[in-house]
């Protein structure tokens, strides 16, 4: 009897010994239950997410188009002559220049000669409606034969001759109005350009205050503005020099830079207009 309590008493202590052994190899069990959530104290940066975290890139982001670059702050850029607009230009001898339009004939002298040049332009010739010595009311009168031309953009140059005498502002703006109604009629663009400088310091001033008048008109009825005038003129007032050889015509290098500021506004404007 003595013996077999003895046998049971170490078979008991090898358990005790065994289990022991057991648990300093394994470590402690981890427990099953989920952890409480992080929290971020307020103020402090949330963690940083790990690439594995990360959601996929989408295959379908949209990528960068030339309409993202478009706008009048956007630099001007060529356009391929086969997709420029063809433009139709009404107004005077500035227009006109040292040819009869009826011929098909364009020549240095029109201001705009540059602005049809296959590689600096910006536009396509399609016609010439202009007269010596003509008022934007001849202009103005003139506007449904200079659009039954079909262009895609009627460009305007007048009032020229309205300054040479004391003009009614309003009167030479309501002719505007007309062309703008006209071409409103057809569904044509319209732009206007601003008159040049003058050696006659009261022609001049009422320049200054015509192109006032047409920024501020052609801002309001959506008409694109032609800034042709700004490279003639001279900070002192009137011609910058050697642009003028009557003080009232722009030489052929001026009709460039002419071309020149009027294909660098309608470069900005979308394809199409």
């Amino acid at each position: 009897m003595d013996w077999s309590l003895r046998l049971l008493g170490a078979g008991a202590a090898f358990l005790v010994l065994l289990g022991i052994s057991l648990a300093v190899a394994t470590g402690p069990v981890a427990s099953t239950s989920a952890a409480p959530p992080t929290t971020v104290p307020s103020g402090a940066p949330a963690p940083t997410p790990q690439p594995s975290e990360l959601p996929a890139s989408p295959s379908s982001l949209p990528l960068p188009t030339s309409s993202a670059t478009s706008g009048p702050t956007s630099s001007p850029t060529f356009v391929p002559v086969e997709e420029r607009p063809v433009a139709v230009f009404l107004g005077d001898s500035i227009t006109r220049g040292a040819t009869d339009p009826s011929f098909g004939v364009v020549d240095e002298y029109s201001w705009f000669y540059g602005l049809i040049d296959d590689s600096v332009g910006a536009v396509r010739w399609g016609g010439t409606v202009a007269e010596i010595g003509m008022t934007t009311q001849w202009i103005a009168d003139q506007a449904y034969n200079a659009l039954a031309l079909s262009p895609d953009i009627l460009i305007v140059h007048g009032g020229t001759n309205d300054i040479s005498g004391e003009i009614d502002l309003s009167y030479v703006m309501s002719n505007f109005q007309r062309i703008k109604d006209a071409a409103d009629a057809y569904g044509i663009v319209l732009a206007v350009c601003t008159v040049p400088p003058r050696d006659d310091p009261y022609a001049d001033a009422r320049a200054v205050a015509l192109n006032d008048a047409l920024r501020v008109w052609a801002a309001q009825e959506g008409v694109i503005l032609l800034d042709t005038a700004a490279p003639l003129r001279n900070l002192a007032g009137g011609w910058n020099y050697g642009y003028s050889a009557d003080g009232l015509h722009p030489t052929p290098a001026a009709g460039l830079l002419m071309s020149q500021a009027a294909a660098d506004t309608l470069r900005r404007v979308p394809l199409g207009l």
